[in-house]
């Protein structure tokens, strides 16, 4: 994912990762919680690349990395400014009443 500006290409989106809890993150979307204290780093290895960090409430979070081609039709990854998101698309079965 990038994008030509003059002789040079910038690729703002590194890595994507998939969650155990079935979501997606960027490489941007993991450094920033980590470096918030959002998720604390557990376990990390290198070949394969895997990381397990402790989310909010203790919650165990197993990361593996996606080529960005291959998620899923039900996201898309937006970017603003230099940081990159990944987005659900999936509209809820039930909305709020």
């Amino acid at each position: 994912m990038g994008s030509a500006c003059g002789d040079r290409s910038v690729n703002v989106v590194e890595s994507v990762y998939e969650a155990s809890n079935g979501r997606y993150y960027t490489d941007w979307q993991l450094h920033r919680r980590l470096e918030s204290g959002r998720w604390r780093r557990c376990l990390s290895q290198r070949d394969p690349d895997r990381r397990l960090v402790e989310a909010d409430g203790g919650e165990l979070l197993f990361l593996t990395p996606v080529d960005p081609e291959e998620l899923p039709n039900w996201t898309e990854i937006r970017i603003e400014r230099r940081a990159a998101h990944v987005v659900e698309t999936r509209q809820p079965l039930c909305g709020p009443r």
